[in-house]
């Protein structure tokens, strides 16, 4: 007869997770299995929002986290089904021995509720099924079972040690009540993690089968795919410590607390295998691409789920960008459909199948080649467009200087005409590049709001800082009809009447002084850089006007 040791429990329990707030996740899907039962048997009704539940006689499904900071216990309750008492002590005592369809249920394989004995003295399961008046309590002693399995003496069989290690019994209880309950008791400290409301909050917000959050204003627009489409989307009301979670995707992105970038639109993508069977679905931000979205931005990324589940983490879909860092310039999430692409017991990847690499191979021919283009093709666009700008941007700061006197002298003037006429002789040969790239955006829709959306920024610029739009239309009018180009190739301001050069503001200093000064600026200039340069001889322009 084999004999299963002791350390398998270790590595169910002490040895599952990486991450301890994964336990979270574990009895959550587990509530939220017993919860479809209960709205398929008509017990429960269905909602996704604590403050708008209508009120009929049918209880609302939820799910309410409790974190206890000052006791150290955190429980993990719902008001399904609950489990019957004559079964109650053979499915909690039982190991990987679930009657759960691997295929439809989100918890299937019985060792996630173990979980949770790696991070308390206590892990205690309570329940009450409907229609009954006991209550059934299970106590499973996670001290004496660490004890145990670092006594390297004690040759225990795995049967026996889960045998010593709980204890049973049942109470009386309200008829009327049904439900299961999970409670981690005297949180050890080196778990400080699962206590911190916030952070909990904040994971599983992203983690658990939750809402979108009703200010993301996009929302409707994937509820109205899913239902198009005829998809499920499974969505539940989970509080902690009373506030409900909501998936937090937001409309603009942040960059050092500001708003740098906003999304514009989100598109829509079907993975199909080669039978045409929908395997899964995504959607997908439309930005501008401006940068590697920063990581204050808690929702970058493309996050893979099954059954509204988190599988892995925010970079499990990076692998399939052609450059890793890819991932970080979208907002999105790919839901898994298909009941043969199974997660694994880690709940960070599938089980390897044949159905699995088929969904690779898509994912890396056809879905993730695209994005990748996508934004390199937004990098070019605002690559063009920023040249087009800082050459506006620099015609005007040649007209301010000539109308403020801000020349030093005559060769000063020259020969910043002369690099201004450089970048306008540049400026229709990126006017009609930024023309090719605007033809090939006709050609796909994605691309044409991508085009748009950053044409309209700089827009917006032109507009902020008062600067007529270059299009190749009107080239000709912005560089011929207010600046002339004249015969020693100089370019004079032909509606701006000039001023004295800088030095000759200093009216009490004769030309000779002026002349002096002038040349002391020149050296400046010479010496340093351009900002630093021009920084000084203003502040020595003013010290000079004051005395």
């Amino acid at each position: 007869m084999a004999i299963i040791g002791k350390n398998v429990i270790e590595n169910l329990t002490l040895g599952m997770y990486e991450n301890s707030l994964m336990i979270y996740r574990e009895y959550i899907q587990n509530a939220a299995d017993s919860i479809d039962n209960a709205i398929n048997l008509g017990i429960l009704k269905k909602g996704t929002d604590k403050n708008n539940i209508n009120s009929d006689t049918k209880e609302t499904a939820q799910i309410d986290i409790y974190i206890d900071q000052k006791k150290r216990n955190i429980s993990i309750h719902d008001n399904a089904l609950g489990i019957p008492k004559d079964k109650f002590f053979n499915i909690l005592s039982s190991i990987a021995d679930s009657e759960k369809d691997k295929t439809s249920n989100k918890g299937f394989r019985g060792i996630g509720r173990l979980a949770g004995l790696a991070y308390c003295k206590k892990l205690i399961f309570t329940s009450s099924y409907i229609g009954e008046n006991k209550k059934s309590i299970m106590v499973w002693d996670g001290e004496l079972l660490k004890n145990i399995l670092n006594d390297t003496q004690n040759r225990i069989s795995a049967s026996d040690l889960v045998d010593k290690v709980i204890d049973y019994k049942t109470e009386e209880c309200d008829i009327n009540k049904h439900f299961f309950e999970v409670t981690l008791h005297d949180i050890s400290t080196e778990n400080n993690e699962l206590l911190d409301i916030n952070n909990v909050y904040d994971y599983l917000s992203f983690v658990a089968p939750v809402p979108y959050v009703k200010s993301f204003i996009y929302r409707s627009k994937i509820y109205d795919f899913v239902n198009k489409h005829n998809l499920k989307l499974d969505e539940y009301i989970i509080l902690v410590n009373g506030q409900q979670l909501f998936k937090p995707y937001k409309t603009h992105l942040l960059y050092k607390g500001k708003a740098y970038d906003e999304i514009k639109d989100i598109e829509f993508n079907e993975i199909r295998s080669k039978s045409n069977i929908l395997l899964g679905w995504m959607w997908f931000a439309v930005i501008k691409f401006e940068k590697n979205i920063p990581k204050e931005n808690k929702m970058r990324s493309i996050r893979l789920r099954k059954e509204n589940i988190l599988i892995g983490n925010e970079t499990t879909l990076s692998k399939f960008f052609k450059e890793t860092r890819g991932i970080n310039y979208f907002i999105g999430e790919l839901f898994v459909i298909d009941k043969d692409l199974i997660p694994n017991a880690r709940r960070d990847y599938f089980n390897i199948n044949e159905t699995l690499r088929e969904f690779e191979n898509i994912l890396n021919e056809k879905l993730f080649k695209d994005p990748y283009s996508l934004y390199h093709y937004a990098n070019d666009v605002k690559l063009l467009f920023r040249k087009q700008y800082d050459i506006k941007e620099k015609e005007n700061e040649f007209k301010l200087k000539i109308q403020e006197g801000k020349f030093l002298n005559k060769n000063d003037e020259e020969k910043a005409q002369q690099e201004l006429k450089t970048e306008l002789d540049n400026l229709s040969k990126i006017t009609n590049n930024i023309c090719k790239l605007e033809n090939k955006s006709a050609k796909n829709p994605l691309y044409n709001k991508v085009f748009n959306i950053i044409k309209e920024d700089f827009q917006k610029k032109d507009i902020e800082s008062n600067t007529p739009e270059i299009t190749q239309q009107n080239v000709i009018k912005t560089t011929s009809t207010p600046i002339k180009k004249n015969n020693a190739n100089t370019i004079q301001e032909k509606s701006i009447k000039k001023k004295k050069y800088k030095a000759q503001e200093l009216s009490k200093y004769n030309k000779r002084e002026q002349k002096l000064i002038t040349r002391i600026y020149s050296k400046i200039k010479e010496l340093l850089p351009k900002d630093m340069a021009e920084d000084l001889i203003d502040k020595i322009q003013e010290d000079l006007k004051s005395e």
